[in-house]
């Protein structure tokens, strides 16, 4: 089976635009994709995770309306530790914000 497209060959020219710009767009790939590492491995260096107790404390609200938050999605579990919910403290102080209707 030959894989090679049909219909006709592209100029000399042209062929040789497309590898250039084909090199071209695929340095600038991995570029971007080292970008995006170093912005990821940055997000998790500076994340700060909360618990249960500090969330609740800190938002004013019991453990059943935490779970009921969590559930209608207004917070989301960032990760599970030694069977402890941790929360992102970002998402607590939103969840905060939210909860009691400030605007500051």
């Amino acid at each position: 089976m030959n894989a090679r497209p049909k219909g006709p060959a592209p100029c000399p020219q042209c062929a040789y635009l497309l590898r250039l710009l084909y090199h071209e767009v695929r340095g600038l790939k991995e570029y971007t994709l080292e970008i995006q590492r170093f912005i990821l491995q940055k997000e998790k260096e500076e994340t700060v995770y909360r618990d249960a107790a500090y969330t609740m404390d800190r938002v004013g609200i019991s453990k059943s309306t935490l779970l009921r938050c969590q559930n209608q999605g207004e917070i989301r579990v960032a990760k599970i530790v030694n069977r402890k919910k941790l929360y992102r403290d970002q998402d607590v102080e939103r969840l905060r914000k939210t909860y009691w209707s400030l605007d500051a």
